[in-house]
């Protein structure tokens, strides 16, 4: 008889859902409350909350659509009333449920994402998709929010709704709006008379729900807690150092003069004696004598051969390492010589010993005035050299040395 009265439509297949407790018109004069979309603002529902409400909503459609058709839903006109039951105002009234279904399905929408859990929310999603009219949308609507409604907490339930609002609005709930359970009631045994201190009419005082919620910590906070942490650590890392530091400094200017120890200075023992190889190539050891000049035997222009330079290829040179020379041999152009042989020596300045490199042959075009080559020598591990190039054929020629060093060489 119930669903003829709220036109329900429920399929003989699969059975309707128990309601939590039996729907109901709610007074506009009696109601008060808050607007839902002003406590979703501010409050965040249990999934037991959201599906309470989600049930209010889809009462209060059935009710207002067997008196007086489809609301027209405005955000002030759903409103949650002081004892934790929502109320739809009829504002206005729609055609048709094609005009409201949108409606409808935001504001189910609204307090399911509000929720602290998710898997409602989904499961609301799937049941308003399939949905054809009102009938259709009560009978999914009950079985995606059934899991989460206990009739035996629904009182309770109305009772943190209702603490919710009284918080939103900012002042204490009254006492006389407080929604009793009735089922929880009935079955517990009537308290005895006599058996509770307090005076007849007094209450305890509900805390605000507000300051049970939990907040999460701020980073401001966390960044501040890190760094006491590290400066603790800091600390505790560098005090013995620190004592150890101003134990010593407190000690040099209390006790400046330690009678235990002798004042005398220790002898300073002379510095160990050189070796023998240092003492041969120190300064000393060889000497201050100059070395003696370069003779190659050799004169400077031969024949078809007008002059030969030696150069360093790369700058400059040292002794005991790797010089690479550049040779250029001056030619008659009318001599039409064919080919010049050439190769570089090293002499040793001061023990006059001579180092000859290896031969080296090269073209020369008719015609041709001059060519060079290069070529690298090992030099010896001595205090003054000279390098020089020397040429055989087609005559004998040496250009002038190169000294290595340059200056300022003694043996």
């Amino acid at each position: 008889m119930s669903e003829a009265v709220l036109g329900l439509s429920v399929s003989r297949s699969e059975p309707a859902q128990p309601r939590p407790e039996p729907a109901q018109r709610i007074d506009h004069d009696a109601r008060g409350g808050v607007v839902l979309r002003g406590l979703l603002a501010i409050a965040t529902l249990t999934p037991a909350q959201a599906a309470l409400l989600v049930t209010d909503v889809i009462d209060q459609l059935e009710l207002v659509r067997s008196r007086d058709g489809y609301p027209t839903l405005r955000d002030h006109a759903v409103r949650v009333s002081d004892r934790g039951q929502l109320a739809i105002d009829r504002t206005g009234s729609a055609a048709s449920w094609h005009d409201v279904r949108d409606a409808v399905a935001s504001l189910l929408r609204s307090i399911a994402t509000n929720c602290r859990d998710h898997a409602l929310a989904d499961r609301l999603d799937e049941s308003i998709a399939r949905t054809t009219d009102l009938a259709n949308l009560a009978h999914g609507v009950r079985g995606a929010v059934a899991s989460e409604l206990d009739p035996s907490t629904v009182g309770r339930t109305r009772r943190q709704l209702a603490e919710l609002v009284s918080a939103t609005r900012g002042r204490a709930l009254a006492a006389d709006r407080v929604v009793t359970d009735r089922a929880n009631s009935q079955s517990l045994p009537a308290p005895a008379a006599g058996s509770s201190l307090a005076p007849k009419g007094w209450y305890p005082p509900i805390g605000n729900p507000w300051h049970r919620k939990r907040r999460r910590l701020s980073r401001r906070r966390g960044v501040l807690g890190l760094l006491t942490i590290l400066l603790l650590v800091g600390a505790v890392w560098a005090a013995p150092g620190a004592w150890s530091e101003l134990r010593r400094g407190w000690d040099t200017v209390l006790h400046p003069v330690n009678p235990s120890e002798q004042n005398h200075i220790s002898p300073v023992s002379p510095p160990p004696p050189a070796p023998e190889a240092d003492q041969e190539n120190s300064p000393t050891a060889q000497g201050t004598a100059e070395p003696g000049p370069v003779h190659t035997g050799l004169p400077g222009s031969a024949g078809p051969i007008s002059r030969v330079t030696a150069t360093f290829a790369n700058g400059e040179c040292s002794t005991g390492q790797l010089c690479t020379m550049r040779v250029d041999v001056h030619v008659d152009p009318a001599a039409n010589v064919g080919s010049v042989t050439w190769h570089v020596s090293v002499y040793e300045r001061c023990s006059g010993a001579v180092h000859p490199g290896n031969d080296v042959t090269m073209p020369v075009p008719p015609g041709g005035q001059q060519v060079y080559g290069i070529a690298s020598v090992i030099l010896p591990r001595a205090p003054a050299l000279a390098v020089a190039g020397l040429t055989s054929a087609p005559a004998a020629a040496a250009s002038e040395p190169a000294f290595v060093p340059a200056e300022n060489a003694t043996c």
